[in-house]
């Protein structure tokens, strides 16, 4: 049979198969819980009514909370509060502005320092803003500047239903005797304390917090963020217990949790205080790992800082919540961390090593912010890339010196600085320190900029400073600045004054570092360094301009200054970090030796920047990388991955000539070169989607590039193999199985029938693909016997993976199912957005379900996923759905919108997704002859080799 006929009956089966979706190429699991909202249109000055005054000022506040559950017929789980505020004037007002979110205050007394009572206005003693969730005190007589007053407030609220709406909610769990039992905690961040108790809710106002809490006797797990003072029996079977006052702090931090069996699950007493991890009584036990991480890293962050965690205040505790809900993945409650459960609670049998590797980064992130963050906290908002970037940063960075076994440093690049790279390449893109007032915008800015960016904006500053004198700015900013609130130019003058102490800019000459910093941390977007060398003479001649995804956008002007490191095919010195220049002009001149060689730019993209190179360079690195690779670092090979897709994209470079440079794919193996190719492909093959046949052949392609790192890696993990080679193995094994790989395909179905009818175990590592293809390819008993699995469970990642693996199911029934129980409180309201979406991630044809059991179900899921809450789930469900619809599914499901669901809140985001959806449809069309064309010129041979296993593997199905 010609190659050339074979092609055609490949292209011809796969056309009339059912293609499996593309996985979802993003971190679900990070620690920034919310999506970048786009900005409202409430002018600059109308936004700062949002803010509080700074005319009166919190010192210390003792908040007394009578938490009541289903004990209480009326009113069941509410909570009465009465809380006493010390307070400040710092100007003559009559009037007394904090925050309140409550259901109700009931009353307000004011007292001055002998305990007189003030006058408040007769007719008005207070009165709620409830859109700026201000509580107005007026007064009838004046404050005196410098006095103290106490305000006495008593109120009532409700506790909110799952962690998404935070203040303070109500979470299920089953204990060790199988019984359902309810608890109650609190998520604060940024702006919900004030759901709690009123008070002056902005990182700004720092004070001290007394806390007391009352619940049902029963409720004996009992945890804040210090220790407990006393514990007092009180009438009608309730107990009351008082905590130690915390250091001065943000209202924020503030947290607690009341249970009837959270018990310590594993601690380390050789601490003062004792390191402990606190969860559900069924998983005493579960927590070693998660106490390993959290022990290594205090020590670690103790030594570094050298301000060690136990004298930040003699009361606070170091204590690490497993909690079976929560928003986010965690949170850095001072004293009392809470993380969700899936994070802490793991094992190898059980858990996926990205999943483990993520863990590690986040135990060392959230302690990271007992520094940054906690005992120095942003002024505003605006500023909370400090507290994100630096714990962000040593979320890598620092742990890697006490877990080298991760290879942290590594995966930086893919977790941050590549992902910072695509989301900043916009036109609408926002800088680091950035002006927020309203609660969209604050929750829209705990995102890829303040996270992602901001750690590898640290990164490339600690290199040009050098890491010695980045760790003395550190030390000199929390020094001068704590228990403070900061902003940048505090820590612009802590690191000015850590460099000239150690003269670390010597090699500098006239370089402004303080025009670095402002440039870097004031102005959006990053530069593409343009490179052009001449190879007779030697000489590089470099300009920049801002970077740009759209073709169409207009240039800027924006001057970046750019750290300058680079290596040659006679120089390979990729390990040199600390740059070589700083460019701070347009242009700029350099030399090298007079030889025609690779150049490469940007040692271990290490820089926040992309590069891009006159076509002879370009032609010699995609050489050296097909015939010999190795010289050149592995994370520039990842770099260049990433930009030649950006390049395509951005018309700077045709499909044909990033076609070519990536060949060198079909040879590698590494995640890091392989994170960014999923990514880049995964965004073109989403283009073609309604384009079958042409998909078909563009996966065929994907799949002959893959196949020798499927073969080295192989479908088991091997004994002692490193995280990073167990993460290739889960990454590319997903991938290739969702393609449509038949020996992949093949040995996930055989492992699956394997554990269902023999109890053989799938290793943890690999159970993704295994439980995705066996739903894909499985009936109602498969469904059955992973669902049942599912609900007896005690392992949140297991689970996690199970619902992806159910969400994959081709049969529309079972389908209609499985989105059915995204309603029900077994899918916890944190995973109902991801489990959504792995219905429609699972397989094409998954999306005409979908869209039937939406316009079924609109009513209740925005309900169950609670369409209020700040991270929009609705909003992103509704969206994303376009995107897998072909034209005529369009129309329809615009037409549902409009006829039945104009003016709900998600209408018009929904609106936006179908727009976005036929633009990626238009472009697909457009441009699928020219990707495919460039495809076959790169591979043609190995396209043929692995179209013959594809047409093999389907034939065999249709016997």
């Amino acid at each position: 049979m010609s190659q050339t006929l074979l092609w055609a009956l490949g292209l011809a089966l796969l056309a009339v198969a059912k293609a499996d979706n593309p996985i979802s190429y993003y971190i679900e699991s990070q620690d920034f819980p919310f999506d970048e909202i786009p900005e409202d249109t409430i002018s600059r000055n109308d936004q700062r009514v949002y803010r509080l005054p700074t005319s009166v000022v919190p010192v210390e506040y003792d908040i007394h909370i009578n938490l009541f559950f289903a004990e209480r017929t009326e009113k069941p789980f509410s909570y009465e509060g009465f809380e006493t505020i010390i307070v400040e004037a710092k100007e003559e007002v009559n009037e007394i502005v904090l925050h309140a979110n409550v259901d109700r205050i009931q009353s307000i007394s004011v007292f001055d320092s002998t305990g007189r009572p003030l006058r408040l206005q007769r007719f008005n003693p207070f009165h709620t803003e409830k859109v700026y969730h201000f509580l107005k005190i007026n007064l009838a007589e004046t404050l005196a500047v410098g006095a103290k007053y106490t305000l006495h407030i008593n109120y009532e609220g409700t506790m909110n239903v799952g962690p998404m709406k935070r203040g303070i909610w109500r979470g299920w769990y089953v204990d060790s005797n199988n019984v359902e039992r309810i608890y109650a905690t609190t998520h604060f961040q940024p702006y919900n304390a004030r759901q709690a108790f009123p008070c002056w809710d902005e990182p700004y106002f720092k004070a001290i917090f007394k806390l007391r809490l009352s619940s049902p006797s029963g409720y004996t797990g009992t945890f804040s963020n210090t220790a407990i003072e006393q514990t007092v029996p009180l009438p009608n079977n309730r107990v009351r217990v008082d905590f130690a006052p915390t250091p001065k702090m943000s209202s924020y931090l503030v947290t607690f949790l009341v249970s009837e069996s959270f018990q310590v699950i594993a601690q380390d007493t050789s601490f003062d205080p004792p390191i402990r991890i606190i969860g559900r009584s069924n998983t005493n036990g579960l927590a070693d790992h998660a106490l390993d991480l959290a022990v290594k890293m205090t020590k670690h962050f103790d030594s570094y800082f050298e301000i060690p965690y136990s004298s930040l205040s003699p009361n606070l505790l170091n204590d690490h919540i497993s909690s079976p809900d929560w928003a986010s993945a965690g949170t850095e409650n001072w004293g009392m961390v809470s993380y969700r459960e899936l994070y802490l609670i793991l094992s190898e049998e059980e858990t996926l090593m990205s999943v483990e590797h993520y863990a590690a980064t986040l135990v060392s992130h959230e302690l990271a912010h007992k520094w940054f963050g906690n005992l120095i906290t942003c002024h505003w908002w605006s500023n909370t890339w400090i507290n994100e970037g630096y714990a962000s940063y040593f979320g890598y960075i620092a742990t890697h010196e006490m877990f080298p076994k991760y290879e942290f440093p590594d995966h930086f690049n893919t977790r941050y600085l590549q992902t910072s790279l695509s989301f900043d390449s916009g036109i609408s893109t926002v800088p680091l320190n950035h002006d927020v007032n309203t609660p969209a915008q604050v929750t829209g800015h705990f995102g890829t900029i303040s996270y992602s960016k901001a750690a590898a904006f640290l990164r490339m500053t600690a290199n040009i400073m050098s890491p010695e004198t980045f760790r003395k700015s550190c030390k000199l900013f929390l020094q001068s600045n704590a228990y403070s609130p900061t902003d940048p130019d505090d820590l612009l003058k802590s690191m000015l004054e850590a460099i000239e102490e150690d003269n670390s800019l010597a090699d500098y000459g006239s370089f402004s570092f303080a025009d670095y910093y402002n440039i870097w941390v004031n102005e959006p977007g990053y530069p593409i360094l343009n490179v052009t060398v001449n190879h007779t003479t030697g000489v590089i001649s470099l300009s920049q301009e801002r970077f740009f995804l759209s073709s169409s956008a207009a240039p800027t002007g924006q001057i970046y200054p750019i750290p300058i490191t680079f290596s040659t095919k006679t120089n390979p010195s990729f390990s040199i970090l600390k740059p070589s220049h700083i460019m701070t002009g347009a242009t700029l001149t350099i030399n090298k030796a007079a030889v025609e060689e690779w150049v490469i730019f940007n040692n271990m993209q290490h820089g926040h920047y992309r590069v891009n190179y006159d076509s002879k360079t370009w032609s010699l690195i995609a050489e050296a990388l097909l015939e010999e690779p190795s010289p050149i670092h592995i994370l520039n090979r990842a770099q260049i991955v990433d930009d030649v897709f950006a390049l395509m994209r951005s018309n700077r470079m045709t499909h044909n000539e990033g076609f070519k440079i990536l060949k060198f794919l079909a040879k590698e193996t590494s995640i890091h070169i392989w994170s960014p190719a999923i990514s880049g492909f995964t965004w073109l093959r989403n283009r073609l989607r309604h384009l079958p046949a042409k998909q078909a052949e563009f996966d065929a392609f994907l799949l002959s590039q893959m196949e020798h790192a499927i073969n080295e890696l192989g479908y088991e993990p091997k004994p002692n193999e490193t995280p990073t080679i167990t993460m290739a193995r889960q990454d590319i094994l997903q991938f290739a199985c969702t393609l449509g790989h038949e020996k992949c395909n093949q040995d996930s179905w055989e492992r699956f029938v394997n554990l269902r009818d023999n109890g053989v175990p799938i290793n943890a590592r690999i159970r993704r693909n295994v439980y995705m293809t066996a739903m894909r390819k499985g009936n109602q008993r498969d469904f059955e016997y992973l669902l049942n699995r599912f609900r007896s469970s005690n392992y949140a990642n297991d689970q996690l993976e199970m619902l992806r693996g159910m969400g994959a199911s081709t049969d529309p029934e079972l389908l209609t199912r499985y989105l059915a129980l995204t309603l029900q409180k077994a899918v916890r309201t944190h995973d109902k957005l991801n489990s959504f979406n792995y219905a429609l991630l699972g397989n094409n044809e998954n999306v005409k379900t979908v869209v039937m059991f939406v316009k079924h179900n609109i009513d209740q899921i925005r309900t169950a996923y609670v369409e209020d809450s700040p991270a929009n789930p609705v909003h992103s469900a509704l969206s994303n759905i376009a995107a897998y619809l072909d034209e005529d599914g369009l129309d329809d499901y615009e037409q549902w919108l409009r006829t039945t669901q104009y003016g709900i809140p998600q209408f018009n985001s929904a609106i936006s997704g179908i727009n976005s959806a036929r633009n990626n449809i238009a472009w697909g069309t457009a441009n699928a002859d020219v990707i495919l064309a460039a495809a076959r010129g790169s591979a043609a041979a190995a396209v043929a080799s692995i179209t013959l296993l594809i047409c093999m593997a389907l034939l065999s199905t249709f016997v």
